[in-house]
């Protein structure tokens, strides 16, 4: 009897629940070794996060169950202890695509809801039967405002509307939610967020100068009055995805990982709208985004409440072109402006974090990288004292060395401390390497006291986040619900990141093979591990079975035949 099914059974390695605690003390201890003992964090898009068929809304979610088990698989196999996502304001569509660096700064998208917890079965079920992507995101199916998601919140909404919950949520923030709910109102009402098309007093609406403060009362209350509906589903779904938030962050923290935010460097047409004077009258500090005016009080009060914003919700942030604080390119009436603030506006977001308790600016992560002609690190040879000190984001692309650059940067004068390595992140073309290079390039990062680790990068996935030939597939990507299988598969091919190659590597770099030995055979022995195929499982598992089958379909012939000769007569 022959079994033709048993060749093409192919198994892929994974950790056994024996090895599980092996691998990650042999993991922490090694990273220690090399020099990690700081920030691991893993950069990924809360919206690319994988979703199980029964769950595919179309955009992944940060407190959703498929979400955090992946972020438990990264943290097993990778090691991570902190998760950086991307903005969470309001998106909309623009040509195409979803840029998720044109959404709002001070309030959080639809898309952070964690939708299942607060729908009945059948509304859930509408949402994931209307999304007909399943490999990529699809913003449209939860973000915009004839969405089926934006249905069922309304009928969420109705339900829900006079939980004290929600009533003591919106006093507490009514005053950073309000003018964004009336904007909202105001936006429908004339069928465009650009607030310079409106009437004369909705468009001056919060200028003191053209509007006084008797007119400004009388028409808010004229709004409130025929818009209450719309001011207040604006602030439901504010609260709903401010619960959300919390939940995955608790959920992240229980497990050891923290959360860091991205705090848009620019500000929305509707922040602009509230706050006039706080920004530079028709100016623009490039990408279309607004100039904050840092010498008027309204532009220190704004800073400190973006500030402030990130600083609450979030373990850490990074701060988005950080040297727009620092030494902003501004255009004005055709003309540039290049005012030099120096440390004096990177202070104001460091004192305004401080006052949260049991915020650490050391969880502040700055992005200095610019082109020369708008701003450099460096003076004289040595970086600017206000440099100094701030964690510093870099990338392998910014240095022409790709080897030893940690070491490099430690001998250059940089404190261990103040910057966090990494090959890529979202801003990085993709990079047509070869496996090799791509293996020595991921041993870099590991030796560096802080790391960052891209989930492109990570899951060796073939395609780019941003900068698509495309631009429809632009932040579209999705991790895949089978990544293990993938990752696994991605491995043995020398194509995904194996935290315990890139160790090795480091190892004999620097010499830490020879002074732990031990340590370093652990490190050889998980490498193969998991970048080994195991095959048929020969005389293991299959094979027994198999013969197992065969003997006992034998042994029954011969009874049966047995049986029959016996009656014989």
């Amino acid at each position: 009897m022959r079994i033709n099914s048993i060749n093409s059974v192919n198994f892929k390695r994974r950790l056994r629940a024996e090895e599980e605690a092996d691998y990650t003390s042999t993991l922490r201890l090694a990273k220690e070794k090399a020099g990690n003992r700081g920030k691991s964090i893993l950069i990924v898009p809360a919206s690319s996060l994988p979703q199980s068929k029964e769950l595919n809304t179309g955009v992944g979610n940060l407190a959703s169950k498929d979400g955090l088990q992946f972020f438990d698989f990264a943290k097993k196999y990778w090691g991570i202890n902190g998760v950086q996502i991307l903005p969470v304001g309001q998106y909309h569509s623009h040509r195409g695509e979803y840029p998720i660096y044109s959404g709002t700064s001070m309030d959080l998208g639809n898309h952070i809801i964690d939708i299942k917890s607060f729908a009945t079965e059948d509304e859930f079920k509408q949402i994931i039967q209307n999304n007909k992507i399943s490999d990529k995101v699809n913003f449209s199916n939860v973000v915009e405002h004839d969405s089926v998601q934006e249905k069922v919140l309304q009928s969420i909404y109705e339900r829900d509307k006079n939980l004290p919950e929600f009533q003591e949520f919106k006093a507490k923030n009514i005053s950073r939610l309000e003018p964004k709910g009336i904007y909202q109102a105001l936006k429908k009402k004339y069928g465009t967020g650009n607030f310079k098309k409106w009437y004369s007093i909705d468009k001056n609406l919060f200028n003191p100068e053209i509007v006084s403060l008797k007119e400004h009362e009388k028409r808010i209350n004229e709004i409130k009055k025929s818009c209450i509906k719309e001011i207040d589903f604006y602030e439901f779904k504010q609260f709903l995805a401010e619960k959300s938030l919390q939940k995955a962050k608790t959920e992240l923290n229980n497990r050891g990982i923290k959360l860091y935010g991205d705090m848009l460097c620019g500000f929305s047409f509707d922040e602009v709208w509230a706050h006039p004077n706080a920004f530079m009258e028709n100016a623009s500090i490039g990408w279309g985004l607004p100039a904050l005016d840092f010498t008027k009080p309204d532009g220190e009060k704004l800073l400190r409440e973006k500030t402030a914003f990130y600083a609450q919700r979030f373990d850490g942030f990074r701060v988005d072109a950080s040297w727009t604080y620092v030494s902003p390119r501004i255009e004005k009436s055709g003309t540039i402006i290049r005012p030099q603030y120096g440390a004096g506006i990177l202070d104001i977001i460091d004192d305004e974090a401080k006052k949260v308790k049991g915020f650490d600016t050391k969880n502040i992560m700055h992005e200095f990288s610019a082109n020369a002609e708008n701003f450099s690190i460096y003076e004289g040879g040595e970086l600017k004292p206000f440099v100094k000190d701030r964690v510093k984001i870099c990338t392998l692309k910014e240095f022409k060395k790709k080897q030893n650059v940690n070491k490099s940067l430690l001998e250059l004068g940089w404190p261990k401390d103040s910057f966090i390595l990494g090959i890529s992140n979202h801003d990085s073309k993709k990079a047509e390497l070869n496996n090799e290079l791509k293996k020595k390039l991921f041993s870099e990062p590991v030796s560096s006291y802080n790391n960052m680790l891209y989930f492109i990068d990570a899951l060796g996935m073939e395609e780019t986040f941003q900068h698509n030939g495309d631009r429809t597939l632009n932040y579209a990507s999705k991790i895949h619900t089978d990544y293990e299988k993938e990752y696994f598969n991605k491995l043995a091919k020398g194509e995904a990141f194996n935290p315990m190659d890139a160790l090795e590597k480091s190892f004999i770099e620097s010499g830490l093979d020879k002074d732990n030995p031990k340590l370093f055979k652990k490190i050889v022995k998980y490498r193969k591990i998991l970048e080994e195929k195991e095959g048929v499982r020969k005389n293991k598992t299959i094979i027994p079975i198999a013969l197992g089958i065969t003997a006992c379909a034998l042994l029954i012939y011969g009874l049966c035949k047995y049986s029959k000769k016996k009656r014989k007569p």
